[in-house]
């Protein structure tokens, strides 16, 4: 049965009289230990919304509008629909085996869930992922800051450029002086090989790729 409540978030809870115990999951999508932060969000439900596992980056989500305990917890009615729409067709035949779908973050935030139905796994499991490009971005931001030798500063100002600030608005974002913001921002050009904002930015975006 699908609850809706008409709280002032819209949030939507799916439920059953009597919640089962989660099943144990086949070895095809039960990883040995949790991804953790730096994985994508991870969800594996069942057709009736049971949440089976969730990896560390989709625990993160609770805040966001997006979660599950026991069961699958949505913000964004329409993405909630379309999802219960797909699991029936799917279980029917009368659906592709994946689908991609848009979801609202409650702050927002436009991102994607990419879900696919694991056949023949003895047990009609799902696989729902959170493609986030912020999400993205952040870890980026961490990963340069390890691999460039950053300060917490000189990192603090990288993940606000990135953001689209310059230095004024970071400065005053951080509570401090331009002229400090600027000489961070010469710091940050010099241990990431780059000579402009833009340059910089698009030095974080393909951070993983280049490193690769």
């Amino acid at each position: 049965m699908l609850e809706i409540e008409d709280a002032p978030r819209m949030s939507m809870i799916f439920s059953l009289p009597h919640p089962a115990s989660p099943q144990p999951l086949p070895s095809c999508c039960a990883p040995a230990r949790d991804p953790g932060r730096g994985a994508k969000p991870l969800f594996v439900i069942d057709a009736e919304l049971r949440v089976h596992f969730r990896n560390q980056g989709a625990t993160a989500l609770t805040r966001e509008g997006l979660s599950g305990e026991g069961r699958l917890i949505c913000s964004d009615k329409l993405f909630a629909a379309r999802l219960q729409t797909w699991l029936k067709r799917r279980l029917a035949g009368t659906a592709s085996e994946e689908i991609r779908l848009p979801l609202l973050m409650r702050c927002g935030r436009q991102t994607v869930i990419d879900a696919v139905h694991l056949g023949g796994a003895g047990m009609d499991l799902f696989i729902l992922t959170v493609d986030d490009p912020q999400r993205m971005i952040d870890r980026n931001v961490d990963e340069v800051a390890e691999a460039c030798g950053l300060t917490p500063t000189e990192a603090r100002i990288l993940g606000l450029i990135v953001k689209g600030m310059d230095t004024v608005e970071a400065a005053r974002k951080l509570g401090i002086a331009r002229t400090t913001a600027r000489t961070h921002l010469q710091r940050l050009f010099a241990k990431t090989g780059t000579a402009r904002q833009s340059e910089l930015v698009r030095f974080v975006a393909t951070f993983v790729e280049e490193a690769a």
